[in-house]
């Protein structure tokens, strides 16, 4: 009886030492994510569906810029993304852990106003006046006091749009 207790115990600590560790990525990096997301911005960064490219190349989706931006950010740090790409809502749901007073850097999910799907991802950069900042990459057409876009801007909306669905912290891992 004392070795099948062993043995289970021995197990369990087995099962448990093979769960993935994830945790909140770092408050600096996070902010160097931000930074390569502004420089997206500055370089005329056009929209493309499915695009993450570098820098230099400057074509890219949402998605594709938070990936490329936390890529950025981590590299050379020890830490790693868990994930080599994902939309908005697989990294919503999977990769980032929730939070209600982002910090810059931190993840914007953004969806239909009628809807709570997350199907849009951006970088937050700031809470000022009632209205939230962010960097993204998409394209829209002109809308009401919002004039188009194509690709990579720094924008703003109102706290209360029904288009925010939450923020979240990047979760990431230690390289190995």
């Amino acid at each position: 009886m004392k070795n099948i207790f062993l043995i289970l115990l021995l197990l369990a600590c087995t099962a448990s030492c093979t769960i993935k560790q994830q945790f909140d990525a770092p408050i600096l990096l996070r902010a160097r994510a931000l930074g390569y997301a502004k420089q997206y911005a500055a370089a005329d960064t056009i929209y493309f569906w499915g695009g993450q490219d570098p820098l230099r190349v400057i074509r890219i989706d949402c998605s594709g810029l938070v990936v490329r931006c936390y890529k950025y950010a981590l590299a050379g740090t020890g830490y790693a993304l868990q994930f080599s790409d994902a939309t908005a809502g697989y990294m919503h749901d999977n990769y980032s852990r929730e939070t209600d007073n982002p910090l810059p850097g931190d993840l914007v999910f953004m969806g239909s106003a009628d809807e709570t799907t997350v199907s849009h991802i951006a970088l937050f950069k700031e809470k000022k006046d009632g209205r939230i900042y962010f960097i993204d990459s998409t394209e829209k057409d002109a809308e009401g006091e919002y004039p188009a876009v194509n690709g990579v801007s720094e924008r703003n909306y109102p706290e209360d749009d029904p288009r925010f669905k939450s923020f979240g912290i990047m979760q990431i891992k230690k390289n190995r």
